[in-house]
């Protein structure tokens, strides 16, 4: 189990690492100057796959919701929110801006939903009756659920109009989610004596849980410190309360974010989101921590005023 975790660990660490890289380079003025694009595509892709481990979860109940419509809305959501990336020059008088993309997006979604669910209405009788609010109820969660990670990636991407930047932010939120997790782990399993949530993840401790910010804090650092300056030529200035913030809030909202995944988990009666990648689960068991980490996340990179780049 543990040789299959990291095999498929090192691949989705490869690949992410690949893209990001490919990203920061078609972001280039001298390439092609679309920052984002790359992270749109996987942004797109990983939605969708998302999505369908939702929607296979919900499959054991009553009531099940249409695969095809949902991850078709999930794509159409996510590809409005990257709308910004078809500008070489994103126009700062655009009055959605670049985050009302995002809103736009999930309001289409659920509009779909509605369509389809009126065209193919018909009247309820005895057992069927409240079938179709169940529907739009849990393809709306599915599409909230999906835009909290997804929706805020984009942008982080395009902070400060740079490219460097973006990618500094990207790595910033999943190097803090993924060292918090490996800490807690670590410190759980060397020091771990109270169950932090023994029903919904039985393998969490109040003392894994502590060592968790420690992780986080240690991960943006480093993005900051040494990623950003040394790999992307770029002087990140942030107050000194910032890190602490950073750390302590993404890897407390990473927390959240796993043990929300393993409520639905739970609740749906399932181990892993899918089996996709041996050894770690689905995408969604990859990305839960991300989900509730991300708003956070955002909202910390725009809270500081942000400084000048020093290069591309």
């Amino acid at each position: 189990m543990l040789g299959r975790r990291l095999i498929s660990a090192a691949i989705i660490i490869t690949a992410i690492v690949s893209l990001l890289c490919l990203d920061f380079w078609l972001g280039k003025d001298e390439v092609l100057g679309r920052p984002g694009l790359a992270v749109c595509i996987l942004a797109i892709i990983a939605a969708a796959m998302t999505a369908s481990e939702l929607v296979q979860m919900f499959s054991n109940v009553a009531c099940r919701v249409n695969h095809t419509v949902v991850v078709g809305a999930t794509i159409a959501m996510v590809a409005v929110s990257s709308a910004p990336v078809m500008w070489t020059n994103y126009p700062n008088d655009c009055p959605l801006g670049e985050f009302g993309w995002v809103f736009s997006g999930l309001i289409l979604a659920i509009v779909m939903m509605f369509g389809i669910e009126m065209l193919k209405f018909k009247s309820p009788t005895g057992s069927s009756q409240g079938e179709v609010i169940d529907r739009l109820g849990r393809s709306t969660l599915i599409f909230v659920y999906v835009a909290m990670c997804f929706g805020f990636l984009i942008p982080h991407r395009f902070l400060q109009d740079g490219n460097g930047y973006g990618i500094i932010a990207i790595v910033t939120l999943i190097s803090t989610v993924k060292m918090a997790d490996s800490f807690a782990y670590f410190v759980g399993k060397s020091f771990g004596t109270k169950k932090l949530a023994p029903i919904l993840s039985p393998g969490k401790t109040l003392q894994g849980s502590l060592g968790a910010p420690i992780g986080g804090c240690v991960a943006a650092a480093i993005c900051v410190f040494v990623v950003a300056p040394h790999l992307f030529e770029i002087e990140i200035q942030k107050p000194w309360w910032w890190f602490l913030a950073y750390g302590i809030l993404v890897s407390a909202a990473g927390m959240m974010g796993d043990l929300a995944e393993s409520l639905v988990k739970r609740d749906c009666n399932t181990k892993d989101s899918s089996s996709w990648l041996p050894g770690l689960g689905g995408v969604l068991d990859i990305l839960d921590s991300a989900v509730f980490a991300a708003p956070i996340s955002y909202f910390l990179w725009i809270v500081a005023e942000l400084p000048s780049q020093t290069g591309n």
